[in-house]
């Protein structure tokens, strides 16, 4: 399922049985995501950012209970991976492809975090090119 996000960021909300979550080829207008602990979507599994003007993202747990792989893929502008995502019980994997340094360097402090409190259980793939920042 495709869902494009033009600028009216809770209207996901209104799905409650949304489990993928696709938002590709600059769906999303702005460069700020930015979720609070009343925007939550319950049964979400799969988050699949791809190419998108997104700078912060900021997100935690609480939005996303259920999310079991996280997939993230040629967002260059993107700060970080907000650390509170490694907080999720249910995820199982992270996948960053071609996104910004800045941002697969929080991807690897989420892992070694995790690591440190024994969550060997999360799978982390990071596979960047490192273009030119």
């Amino acid at each position: 399922m495709y869902l494009f996000l033009l600028g009216i960021y809770g209207k996901y909300l209104l799905l409650p049985n949304l489990e993928e979550l696709k938002i590709k080829d600059y769906g999303f207008l702005g460069d700020v995501w930015r979720l609070n602990d009343e925007e939550v979507i319950n049964q979400l599994k799969l988050l699949l950012i791809d190419r998108t003007n997104l700078k912060r993202w900021e997100a935690s747990s609480v939005n996303f209970p259920k999310l079991q792989r996280l997939v993230v893929k040629r967002c260059r502008s993107l700060e970080e991976i907000h650390k509170d995502i490694g907080e999720i019980c249910t995820l199982e994997s992270i996948e960053l492809n071609n996104c910004s340094i800045s941002a697969e360097k929080s991807l690897k402090e989420i892992q070694e975090e995790q690591e440190s409190m024994g969550n060997d259980c999360l799978s982390v793939l990071i596979n960047n090119d490192h273009w030119s920042s």
